[in-house]
């Protein structure tokens, strides 16, 4: 894909954050900045991307320093330290439970969108698993998740 149709697609992933997190605002969930949704094995979890979604984190925020065994990169003390450029993933992920029920559809919906876009900036489409694209792109094996 072209610079400029890279950089037109981005500016639309970034429109669609921004619709996302005025929805986010009206329901009212809110970060508390602790970092445990970072700590991806140690909670279970698995963090999953389209390739439109981690090529834009990668160009603006950089490839990370290192890869920790199944801690986000990306993670500085308690907070994302790429935080305005976080993945869907990461956006509709809240530890509140009595949030929980209203980030599914809401990730799905805003999922099929994303996955939208690639067809229309003629981005290939991939859902990815996060921390093992990333050690794909360095060459080494992805810890246990």
């Amino acid at each position: 894909m072209a610079p400029a149709d890279r950089q037109a697609a981005y500016r639309a992933l970034e429109a669609l954050y921004a619709e996302l997190q005025s929805e986010l605002d009206a329901i009212g969930p809110a970060c508390r900045l602790t970092g445990r949704c970072c700590h991806l094995k140690e909670f279970g979890h698995q963090l999953w991307a389209t390739r439109l979604e981690i090529e834009y984190l990668l160009e603006r925020a950089g490839f990370p320093k290192g890869l920790p065994d199944g801690v986000c990169p990306y993670l500085e003390e308690e907070a994302c330290g790429a935080r305005p450029y976080r993945m869907l993933a990461c956006r509709t992920f809240f530890c509140e439970a009595s949030f929980r029920y209203h980030m599914g559809p809401l990730h799905e919906r805003y999922h099929r969108r994303v996955r939208d876009l690639h067809r229309l900036a003629g981005w290939p489409y991939e859902y990815v698993e996060f921390l093992g694209e990333l050690a794909r792109r360095v060459g080494t094996p992805p810890g246990p998740a």
